[in-house]
């Protein structure tokens, strides 16, 4: 009876080690991904504040003056600034996809070498 136990879990151990070496690519991307997620959100979080940010400078503007040239001048010069936020984190963005990109070429080579 002790030989069918061991050979049974012997047979265990090797489904669970066959198991494990399986699910290891997915973990190396979960990883990546986990990573990615969170600084896209960060990311995200950042741009909607300078959404409202920017919303909320436009709201007050018309109330700061009399003059509307004034206001225009301030409404224009807000607006220039925010598109030049805006172009710096879509160049955060295309950095972070960059980077990310390395990451899952490197994964992707440390996964297929496992598999050799």
């Amino acid at each position: 009876m002790k030989d069918v136990t061991d050979n049974m879990n012997e047979q265990f151990k090797q489904l669970m080690d066959v198991q494990s070496g399986a699910l290891e690519p997915v973990r190396t991307f979960a990883g990546v991904t986990a990573d990615a997620v969170e600084q896209i959100a960060r990311k995200n979080y950042a741009v909607i504040g300078d959404v409202l940010e920017f919303s909320a400078k436009q709201a007050h503007l018309p109330l700061s003056s009399e003059n509307l040239t004034d206001v225009t001048s301030s409404q224009v010069a807000e607006a220039t600034a925010f598109v030049e936020l805006m172009k710096s984190r879509a160049t955060e963005y295309a950095d972070m996809a960059q980077h990310f990109s390395s990451k899952v070429k490197e994964a992707s080579g440390s996964v297929s070498a496992s598999f050799k």
